[in-house]
């Protein structure tokens, strides 16, 4: 590619993550977004079968080689120089990284590059934050390294906002909030709800990652089945095997073995499932903010999650749904018992998460809110 000249650049952006899955699955209406308003839109991430969709959306998509568990020096520096070259060779406007290592690698990159916009999108500090820990302060000072200069930092939640501003990482001027990735609320809207009076299902999604809350969900399911064998539970999504955290493959699939949980691998169209669902679950440990509660609430359905940040923006006890500690199998377990025999709670409170999706996470007010910011800073250049 013949290098671009500075009038070609003015509406470049690259879009950069640790995986192709999560552009597609998180960012396809900003794509779609950003192509309708003018701008060339690049996607660099590790390929993972999702790059030929990044492309059908109208974007550019080239291969960044990462290995997402290593902590080889070496490893780092050669995945920061495949950005750097890359950066180098499209000349962007803006570059917009999501999550850690795209975070400091290619923000490190961008600033060496002099790019006009850098754009930090912290996507959720992780459950290493929910305490003091060796693993939270080595985090910090990776952000200290990404976050400096002229980047702009999004936050999808008050909470981490204050926490990384209260650290000194970065300054209140230099962050904004825009509140996760936006939900189609016409595609979820037309779900109807199941019309068993007897059998009430729960749903939880996600990556299989044991901070998402797996543990105490298959606890308290089989708490609840037990006593109530009418009661259903369903568990949806992949073992994550690029994350230390994640949940093992084997550990799943003997799930079944005593009825209490079904867990239906990964599923490219959470519909379907949802159609199944009275309720829609999500114990984590902490949370950017939650995709799958958003999904369940576009679609009415009731929400339980953990009282931590991510999850408690949209999990408003009595209005969306209930809230419970983090790690208590046995609370998750009494406050799915009481949606399980409260027919009218459950609609009141999905009415409630259908409404709070509407106004506040709807697809076109978060990607109108990233595209207005991406214009703020051409005109700030």
């Amino acid at each position: 590619m013949a290098r671009p000249s500075d009038s070609e650049t003015e509406r470049r952006i690259i879009l950069v993550s640790n995986t192709s899955w999560y552009l597609y699955n998180f960012r396809a209406a900003l794509i779609e977004e950003l192509t309708t308003h003018g701008w060339s839109v690049f996607t660099l991430a590790p390929d993972d079968e999702y790059g030929a969709e990044l492309t059908a959306l109208g974007s550019e998509f080239s291969v960044w080689r990462l290995d997402r568990r290593s902590t080889s020096p070496l490893g780092h520096t050669a995945a920061f120089l495949r950005l750097l070259s890359t950066y180098r060779r499209i000349r962007p406007a803006v570059v917009h990284h999501f999550t850690i290592k795209p975070i400091i690698l290619g923000g490190i990159a961008a600033r060496a590059l002099r790019t006009p916009g850098i754009v930090q999108a912290v996507t959720g500090l992780g459950h290493a934050f929910s305490k003091e820990s060796h693993l939270a302060r080595l985090a910090l000072k990776g952000y200290r390294l990404a976050l400096g200069g002229r980047a702009i930092t999004v936050f999808q939640n008050e909470d981490d906002m204050s926490q990384i501003i209260g650290s000194g990482v970065t300054s209140k001027e230099r962050c904004t909030l825009i509140r996760g990735s936006g939900v189609d609320v016409k595609r979820f809207s037309a779900i109807a709800l199941p019309q068993s009076d007897d059998r009430v299902t729960f749903l939880m999604a996600c990556r299989m990652l044991w901070a998402k809350g797996v543990r105490e969900y298959v606890e308290a399911a089989r708490t609840l089945h037990g006593s109530n064998p009418n009661l259903r539970f369903l568990l949806v999504g992949d073992s994550d095997e690029g994350s230390p955290d994640a949940v093992p493959r084997k550990w799943l699939e003997e799930l079944g073995s005593d009825g209490s949980v079904e867990w239906r691998g990964y599923q490219s169209d959470i519909r379907d499932s949802l159609a199944d669902a009275d309720v829609v679950v999500l114990p984590s440990y902490r949370e950017g903010l939650p995709k799958s509660l958003l999904e369940g609430a576009a679609a009415g359905r009731p929400l339980i999650a953990t009282n931590v940040p991510g999850c408690r923006d949209v999990t408003i006890d009595g209005r969306t749904g209930i809230l419970v500690e983090p790690r208590d199998a046995a609370a998750l377990a009494t406050a799915m018992r009481t949606l399980a025999d409260d027919r009218d709670a459950r609609r009141r409170l999905g009415d409630g998460a259908r409404s709070l999706v509407r106004e506040r996470f709807a697809s076109e007010i978060i990607t109108g809110e990233t595209r207005r910011l991406y214009d703020r800073i051409l005109s700030e250049k």
